[in-house]
């Protein structure tokens, strides 16, 4: 060994486990994705299935952005409708955990795989106010890119 490929081997071998085990290998989830999800209010019979997509804007460990979905509702007095667009917002990783809201009723966890991340996938809970009645669904979701 030359003099001095020692000294440079060592020091990047000691730099380079510098950061062992306190990287916390935050997930990057900017982009575009595309989702699917299952929503079920089981009290009320009504379940809905939508696909679309998710744009985020990520910076640091907190992530923004907006959504496009269309879906139908399955209720006891038939089909409805469930398209919808608006912003994804409170968007926060925690290493491989991700958690966000839709809207101000929706909230959203759950697990990227992939580094880069490639899929995403967990559970969601949405609270809505009918005229009369207060909706609770819960159900799945996953995502890719």
């Amino acid at each position: 060994m030359r003099p001095g490929t020692r000294a440079i081997l060592l020091f990047l071998l000691t730099g380079a486990g510098c950061d062992a085990g306190t990287d916390p290998n935050t997930a990057d989830v900017s982009g575009r994705w595309t989702f699917t999800e299952t929503l079920e209010d089981v009290a009320h019979g009504i379940s809905c299935t939508d696909s679309g997509s998710y744009d985020i804007t990520q910076v640091g460990d907190t992530f923004s952005g907006a959504y496009y979905q269309r879906g139908a509702c399955i209720t006891p007095t038939g089909t409805v409708d469930n398209t919808d667009s608006g912003t994804v917002h409170a968007g926060r990783v925690i290493g491989r955990t991700v958690r966000f809201m839709v809207t101000a009723n929706c909230d959203y966890e759950g697990s990227a795989s992939g580094m880069p991340a490639t899929t995403l996938v967990g559970r969601g809970v949405c609270v809505l106010q009918d005229v009369d009645r207060t909706l609770n669904f819960s159900g799945t979701w996953q995502a890719t890119r």
